[in-house]
């Protein structure tokens, strides 16, 4: 092993990029008091880029939203991988290096990276061998910037920061995933109907599964607002608030659908007309800002099946990933 002073183990965030935070699988058990989860949007590239540079699967990334950061290496080595989508990829501009998304790169001091998104997705998720040396709050590492929580100064990168590595005993090796097969385009998410149905008319649930909604720029790890035709609702300014589950899609008094993200507020007062269910809330992270949506209603017995399958799938994608 080497020995590795964790005081000059950084990240160093030369730019700051737009929405990059630090996030791990968020903080439960408190939206009783009004903190939000937080936490990664998608489970299983946090799980398999941990696997690629062999940290805990529940170690803390940086998830990059919309736009990639610019960091440079200050430790002696390190190891880091990048999963997102077909077209996201690792920048290495002082060696003029593109490494694609699925696999890990050692990488020596002023070393300067940049994660590049790509053009058919919204999120990408970067681990570090050894994880970041940040304190937990209420029992995660996750950052919510809209209450300033966790993470980095409880905010998204910016310029000139330091991000502090575990580093003490090194022994990083690189690594690809076999059987990776990043998703190129996502045009339906399937969803459980309600739990407010009774605020919504049987033509007004038709029309919203039938509806080809279109992903808008207004997007924040709170939410993201869809436009098509407007959806009525029967509540009006009379519903009482309840809790506000993630991947429920909640329609405004505007009848504009918001998809819930993880930074959403824990209570709401607008009707929720349908929610996501797990196995393709982490497909948000292949989306694009302008494309075409549509919504797919399927039973719970369905939601169930689909997501032991996913399992099956996502464990064969996990025993591929071989060191190289």
């Amino acid at each position: 092993m080497k020995k590795f002073d964790d005081n000059f183990s950084y990240l160093k965030v030369l730019s700051g990029g737009q929405t990059t935070s630090l996030q791990d699988f968020g903080r439960y058990g408190h939206q009783d008091k009004g903190v939000p989860p937080s936490g990664v949007i998608n489970f299983q590239n946090m799980i398999l880029a941990n696997k690629l540079v062999g940290n805990d699967a529940k170690d803390a990334v940086l998830e990059t939203f919309i736009s990639g950061p610019i960091l440079e290496v200050n430790a002696n080595e390190a190891l880091i991988a990048l999963v997102g989508g077909n077209h996201s990829y690792l920048e290495i501009l002082n060696k003029n290096l593109k490494i694609r998304s699925g696999r890990s790169i050692q990488l020596k001091r002023g070393d300067r990276i940049k994660i590049i998104l790509g053009k058919d997705n919204l999120i990408s998720t970067l681990a570090i061998y050894g994880g970041f040396k940040v304190k937990d709050v209420l029992g995660s590492k996750s950052t919510n910037p809209s209450v300033k929580m966790g993470g980095f100064n409880g905010g998204f990168l910016t310029d000139n920061l330091n991000l502090p590595l575990n580093l003490n005993n090194y022994e990083g090796q690189d690594r690809i995933v076999l059987k990776y097969e990043p998703i190129k385009e996502i045009a339906q998410l399937r969803v459980i109907l309600g739990p407010h149905l009774d605020k919504f008319t049987q033509n007004v649930i038709e029309k919203f599964l039938a509806t080809s909604w279109k992903v808008t720029k207004d997007i924040n790890r709170m939410g993201i607002k869809l436009s098509g035709d407007e959806i009525d609702t029967t509540s009006g300014r009379d519903m009482l608030s309840d809790g506000n589950q993630i991947g429920s899609i909640q329609v405004t008094l505007k009848g504009e659908p918001i998809i819930l993200l993880p930074d959403r507020g824990t209570i709401g007062g607008y009707p929720k007309i349908a929610t996501i269910i797990s196995s393709d809330f982490g497909l948000i992270s292949n989306l694009k800002v302008g494309q075409n949506l549509n919504f797919k209603k399927v039973s719970i017995e369905e939601a169930q099946t689909i997501a032991k399958e996913t399992r099956e799938r996502f464990d064969g994608v996990l025993s591929s990933v071989t060191k190289i």
